[in-house]
């Protein structure tokens, strides 16, 4: 009986903690809404729509993007990814951004096919960004590293319906060159999330994360953010299930 009551709990727990910190500063709310489209076995087209804003009352940033992403499996244990984020940022009331930050990477699968999934991630990303009110632009580069462990709550493996899971990550984003003038540039951050897949298509998650960041190169990170998200996935082409003969 415990576990069939574990994902309630998880879900009470995690909103406890967003709504009991909603109020404090810089409260970030991401809504999210993705969609995938894997074909040929090897080969993952994905985009994801994202709406992220502060909470915080008195503060303003916000931001819209759209992140096309295609993703090749190279060996069982390895895929490669292409993405092309494009994005428009109200970063105060006096000065706004428009970027699009091409990013290759790579994904290595630790253990695959379990009740836990272990990966690491990789990305390198050189960012355009272009500063609206002052029609400047910056070039800047930034790697991305990230460890996940994704783990299924009451099924054997992730490929299951009606499927509840669980995953924690922790990634950091480093500037290799001169600051971006942003107010999200060097980051630091982990999260906790809680999943449900309903069927192949239809997948929801809802996300806790703690953000660390730095406004200078020089500077130490100090925890600045708390994020609460909200994701909706849309899985398209099913594959086909061979009927009896």
């Amino acid at each position: 009986m415990k576990g069939k009551y574990l994902p309630v709990s998880l879900v009470i727990v995690l909103l406890g903690a967003c709504f009991s910190l909603s109020a404090q500063t810089n409260t970030q709310l991401w809504m999210d809404w993705q969609v995938s489209y894997p074909f040929r076995n090897r080969y993952l087209l994905e985009n994801t729509t994202s709406y992220q804003t502060l909470l915080t009352k008195g503060e303003r940033w916000a931001s819209f993007s759209l992140s096309p992403n295609l993703e090749y499996t190279l060996l069982p244990w390895l895929d490669l990814t292409a993405e092309l984020p494009v994005a428009y940022t109200r970063q105060t009331d006096q000065s706004s951004s428009f970027e699009f930050s091409p990013m290759v990477g790579a994904k290595y699968s630790i253990t695959q096919n379990k009740r836990v999934t272990i990966r690491l991630l990789t990305k390198f990303q050189h960012r355009n960004f272009y500063h609206i009110e002052s029609n400047t632009w910056e070039l800047k580069g930034r790697f991305r590293v990230k460890g996940e462990v994704w783990v299924s709550i009451n099924h054997p493996t992730l490929f299951y319906d009606k499927l509840w899971y669980t995953f924690v990550d922790y990634e950091e984003f480093i500037v290799i060159d001169e600051q971006v003038n942003e107010r999200y540039a060097n980051l630091r951050r982990a999260r906790l999330g809680l999943g449900y897949r309903h069927s192949y298509a239809h997948r929801f998650e809802i996300v806790y994360s703690w953000q660390y960041s730095r406004d200078e190169i020089s500077d130490v990170f100090t925890y600045s953010d708390k994020i609460i998200q909200l994701r909706y996935k849309l899985y398209l082409n099913a594959p086909k299930v061979a009927s009896g003969n």
